[in-house]
C-alpha cells in the first residue's frame, strides 16, 4: 500500500502572480501551529520545530504566503480526517532532491511502522508547467494583470522580410519567420550587435540546421509603447495528494484494541470519514421485531 505501481491522486493547481505571491486568506491561518522539519535542520543533525506557519513565512523559511497558506489547509485536512497531530510534520526538500524548477517544496509526513512517509507534497514549481506547455505548443499562455496606471515601456522585436526570406529559404522561411518572433529579448539585442559588425547572424532552425540572415532580411525595430495592463506567466503551487498512502495511515493511526483484550480491535475514525452516520442492526432475526425496525428506520434522525 505504501509504494504501489498505480495510485490514485488528488491535484490542485493553483495559478498564482509570479511577482506577488501574497495569499487573500493566509491572515486566517497565520497563527496556526505546525511542526516543520527545515532543510538546514536536516543537514545539521536537529529535530523539527514547532512554529506558526505566519513567523515560517516571515523568516523565510516557507517561500511565500500562497505556499503557507497550503500547507497549513492541508495539515487541517489532515487531521480533520483521522490523522493524528502528534504523528504529522511537514519535511522541506534538500537541495539534492528539490526539482531543478521549484521555488520550494514540503512533504506532509505522516509517522507509521513504516517510519516517516510522504502523504502530500506542495511545491512552488514557479512558471515551470506554462512556459514548457508554451514551448511546445507555440501557444504563449500568459496572464494579463491591469495596472494603476499606465506605463510607457520600450519594445524590441524582430522584424522579418517575408518576400527576401521566401526567396532565399523557400520552405524554411515559414520556420525562421515564426523563430524570429520567439526570440528572448537578449537573443533580439545579440542579434542587432552582429548585424551591425557583420551583416550576419547565425540562426540555429535546429540541432542539424543552421542559416545565415542579413540585415536585408531582418531587422531590429525598438518602440515606445503605453500599456495599461502587464502580461505574466503565472506560477503555479501545487498540492498533491497520495490517497492510498493517507488512507493507510489514516487506519494505522486509527486501529485501536481493547484494554484487557487484544482480540476486540477497532477504528476510531472522525464521523466526518465515516461511510454510515448511523445503523440500526437488529440482534435477533426474530420476525415479530420487523415493524419496530422499519419504525425506527424512517425517523427522521436516521434519515440525515
Amino acid at each position: 500500500l505504501i509504494r504501489v505501481r498505480e495510485f490514485t491522486m488528488a491535484e490542485i493547481e493553483h495559478f498564482c502572480d509570479p511577482n506577488l505571491k501574497d495569499h487573500p486568506k493566509f491572515v486566517d491561518v497565520e497563527d496556526y501551529e505546525m511542526i516543520l522539519y527545515s532543510a538546514c535542520n536536516q543537514m545539521d543533525g536537529k529535530s523539527a520545530e514547532r512554529i506558526t506557519i505566519g513567523e515560517a513565512v516571515k523568516t523565510g523559511l516557507v517561500a511565500n504566503q500562497t505556499l503557507g497558506y497550503f500547507m497549513a489547509r492541508i495539515q487541517k485536512f489532515l487531521i480533520k480526517v483521522g490523522i493524528l497531530p502528534e504523528r504529522l510534520r511537514f519535511r522541506q526538500h534538500m537541495n539534492n532532491e528539490m526539482a531543478h524548477y521549484a521555488c520550494d517544496c514540503w512533504d506532509a509526513e505522516c509517522l507509521t511502522s513504516y517510519g516517516w512517509i510522504e502523504c502530500v507534497g506542495c511545491a512552488d514549481r514557479s512558471a515551470y508547467d506554462l512556459t514548457q506547455h508554451s514551448n511546445a505548443t507555440g501557444v504563449r499562455l500568459a496572464a494579463e494583470k491591469k495596472l494603476p496606471e499606465p506605463k510607457t515601456i520600450e519594445v524590441t522585436e524582430a522584424v522579418p522580410n517575408k518576400q527576401v526570406l521566401g526567396k532565399a529559404f523557400k520552405k524554411d522561411a515559414k520556420s525562421i519567420t515564426d523563430l524570429l518572433t520567439k526570440l528572448s529579448i537578449n537573443d533580439i539585442e545579440t542579434m542587432d550587435q552582429e548585424l551591425t559588425a557583420n551583416d550576419s547572424y547565425k540562426l540555429h532552425l535546429n540541432s542539424d540546421v543552421t542559416v545565415t540572415l542579413n540585415r536585408e532580411m531582418v531587422a531590429v525595430k525598438k518602440t515606445l509603447k503605453t500599456v495599461h495592463v502587464e502580461e505574466i506567466i503565472p506560477s503555479v503551487i501545487e498540492p498533491s495528494f497520495g490517497i492510498g498512502r493517507i488512507m493507510y495511515s489514516l487506519l494505522e493511526h486509527r486501529f485501536q484494541m481493547r484494554e484487557g483484550d487484544e482480540q476486540r480491535c477497532f477504528f476510531s475514525l472522525p464521523s466526518v470519514v465515516a461511510p454510515l452516520k448511523c445503523s440500526v442492526l437488529p440482534l435477533s432475526n426474530n420476525q415479530e421485531f420487523a415493524p419496530y425496525i422499519k419504525q425506527i428506520c424512517e425517523l427522521n434522525f436516521f434519515k440525515t
